[in-house]
């Protein structure tokens, strides 16, 4: 399930039944972003949701249609009554909502004294409410329990990556093609004056969104997490900081986008050596074209014909952010 898709179902009560829990529940224990938006959607929506109107009677229909076969000592067409009949339902609807605002309010019953209600032992703080419900299928609400974090798990937390960027780099490294070389093979790349935008976070803001991330985050997520971050300190500094640097120019595509761009790569990993290398020089030779160049030659290529439109724009899109 893709972040649209669960985010479709959040608002959109026709869709809330397809596929079940199992889906929701598995994406939200993975994906943080959603698990914001399905929370504040929740509080939202409970906010705004509208009175129930009034019912009407159980056997008004019948009571209606009755009254329209009587007939009247005064010949009345059935369909004059039926407008009637409408027009004070119209009526009644529209006055109900301002005759139940002007219902007097009960008045307020004296309170208590605390001391006559409680035990002494009752004057300890409340333990504090479970955080609301996020998102309802189907009116059953899938509830989302946190506790805080520990030192050492704030700690691990706030030494990570930015999260998309882990997600991502494997597959920026095997695009070498699609990027622009520094100067010198795999030269290393001079970290930027505002630092690269992968990197973990270092203001209060920052930090204090990655701890609630962190929280929310299923303890499976936070495994994959912190291998991928092991992964790629591992790797040798020069080739790190090329991936940042590489990051700077995919971090704004969609997740259709970064998708297409992993499938691509793995397209790529598909052709036998010779043919890898073949490919590789004619995409970095169309990326020193000028841009309007680029496409034209880009869709010429026998590598470009049999991808998915996801594939094709995730390339061309990199071809033309050089």
């Amino acid at each position: 399930m893709t972040c649209d898709e669960l985010r479709e179902r959040i608002v959109d009560s026709a869709s809330a039944s397809q596929g079940g829990h199992a889906p929701v529940v598995a994406h939200l224990e993975e994906c943080p972003a959603c698990r914001g938006a399905a929370r504040d959607y929740g509080a939202l929506d409970r906010l705004v949701r509208p009175a129930l109107p009034p019912s009407l009677p159980a056997d008004f229909e019948a009571r209606l249609r009755l009254r329209l076969s009587v007939r009247s000592r005064h010949p009345v067409s059935s369909a004059w009554l039926l407008g009637g009949a409408v027009a004070v339902l119209a009526l009644a609807a529209l006055l109900a909502p301002r005759f139940l605002r002007a219902r007097p309010k009960p008045p307020p019953v004296p309170a208590e004294p605390a001391a006559a209600l409680l035990p002494a032992a009752a004057n300890a703080p409340a333990p504090e409410a479970p955080p609301p419900d996020i998102v309802a299928v189907r009116s059953t609400p899938i509830s989302l329990q946190t506790v805080p974090l520990s030192a050492e798990e704030k700690a691990e937390a706030v030494a990570l990556h930015d999260f998309d960027f882990l997600n991502s780099f494997r597959t920026l490294a095997r695009l070498d093609a699609f990027f622009p070389e520094p100067v010198g093979p795999r030269a290393p790349v001079p970290v930027p004056a505002g630092g690269f935008p992968s990197r973990p976070p270092d203001t209060p803001d920052a930090i204090a969104g990655r701890f609630l991330d962190w929280q929310r985050a299923a303890r499976t997520e936070r495994i994959r997490l912190s291998e991928l971050e092991k992964s790629f300190r591992d790797r040798p500094e020069e080739e790190r900081s090329l991936l940042e640097d590489r990051w700077t120019l995919v971090r704004d595509f969609s997740d259709d986008q970064r998708s297409g761009l992993r499938r691509l790569a793995s397209r790529m990993d598909e052709l036998d050596s010779r043919a890898h290398d073949r490919l590789e020089s004619e995409i970095r030779l169309i990326g020193r074209l000028p841009k309007e160049a680029r496409a034209a030659r880009w869709r010429a290529l026998p590598f470009a014909k049999p991808l998915t439109g996801q594939e094709f724009a995730s390339a061309e899109r990199l071809l033309f952010s050089r």
